[in-house]
C-alpha cells in the first residue's frame, strides 16, 4: 500500500520543481503546483489504485513503475493476467484515470517516489503560466507518440522487430543511448516484457535468445543487458537509428 512520505523525507516535490523550465521555477504557478503535490512513497510490487472520483497526474521522482490494464482470468488456466500499458521512469509525468473510467493501476517495479496532484486543479494552475502549459503538454504528446509506435508494434511486426525495438528503447531511456554499445538493467521481468508486446514469455526468451546468437546482445543475470550494437537492433525494428536521445523538461 502506497504511504504518504514524511516531510523530512520528500525530495519528490523539489525534484519536480527541478523539472519545470527553468524560467518559472520561482514563480508563483510553480509554487502553487508544488502545493497541490502530495508526495507518496511506493515499495516495490505496490500499486497505486486509481482514485473514485478524480483523475490524478503522477510525477515519477526516483524508481520505475508499469501502468498495467485491469486483471481478468486467463483462459483455461485460472490465473490472474494483465496486459502492461507502458513503463515509465524517473522523470515521468502520467496521467492516472478516475476508476470510474477504468481501473488501470501504477504498480512499482522498483522503489518508487511519487508526487500526486489532482489533474483537474493542476491544469488548470499550468493554465497562468503558458511556459509550463507548453512542457506539459510537450510531455503529453511524447507519450502519446509512444503510446501509438507501440500500438503499431501491436499490430505490424514481427515478434523479433517488437523485442528489437524494445530493446532500442530501454537503450534510449535507461542508458541515453541510441548506437554503439551501451550496458543497462532492465528492471522488468520477462513476463512484463512480453505482456507489454502482446508476446508470450516463451517467445520473448527464445527471440532474445536469437539475438544473443546473432552477437547483438549479451545477458548477465536476471536483469543486466549488453546491446552491443543498438543501430544494428534499431534497423531490425524497422527504425532509422537516431543521434543520442536528450533529457527532456516536463
Amino acid at each position: 500500500m502506497a504511504t504518504i512520505s514524511p516531510p523530512s523525507a520528500d525530495t519528490g516535490i523539489a525534484a519536480f520543481r527541478g523539472t519545470l523550465p527553468v524560467e518559472t521555477r520561482d514563480q508563483p504557478t510553480a509554487d502553487r503546483l508544488c502545493a497541490i503535490g502530495t508526495a507518496v512513497h511506493l515499495a516495490k510490487g505496490e500499486q497505486l489504485t486509481p482514485d473514485p472520483r478524480d483523475d490524478r497526474l503522477v510525477y515519477i521522482a526516483s524508481g520505475c513503475a508499469k501502468l498495467v490494464a485491469p486483471a481478468s482470468l486467463g483462459a483455461g488456466a485460472g490465473l490472474p493476467i494483465h496486459q502492461v500499458l507502458a513503463f515509465h521512469f524517473g522523470g515521468d509525468l502520467i496521467s492516472v484515470l478516475r476508476q470510474s473510467d477504468g481501473d488501470f493501476r501504477l504498480v512499482a517495479l522498483s522503489d518508487c517516489e511519487l508526487v500526486i496532484f489532482p489533474a483537474d486543479r493542476f491544469l488548470d494552475l499550468a493554465q497562468a503560466d503558458p511556459a509550463v502549459l507548453r512542457a506539459v503538454l510537450t510531455r503529453s504528446l511524447q507519450a502519446l507518440h509512444r503510446s501509438r509506435t507501440r500500438m503499431m508494434q501491436m499490430g505490424h511486426k514481427s515478434a523479433g522487430a517488437r523485442i528489437a525495438d524494445f530493446l532500442v528503447s530501454m537503450a534510449e531511456r535507461l542508458a541515453d543511448c541510441t548506437a554503439g554499445a551501451c550496458v543497462f538493467s532492465l528492471p522488468m521481468s520477462r513476463r512484463d516484457i512480453g505482456d507489454s508486446l502482446g508476446l508470450t514469455i516463451e517467445t520473448v526468451s527464445r527471440q532474445l535468445t536469437e539475438l544473443r546468437e546473432a552477437g547483438l546482445v549479451a545477458t548477465e543475470g536476471r536483469s543486466k543487458v549488453c546491446l552491443c550494437d543498438v543501430a544494428a537492433l534499431a534497423r531490425i525494428a524497422g527504425r532509422p537509428a537516431a543521434g543520442t536521445v536528450k533529457t527532456h523538461q516536463i
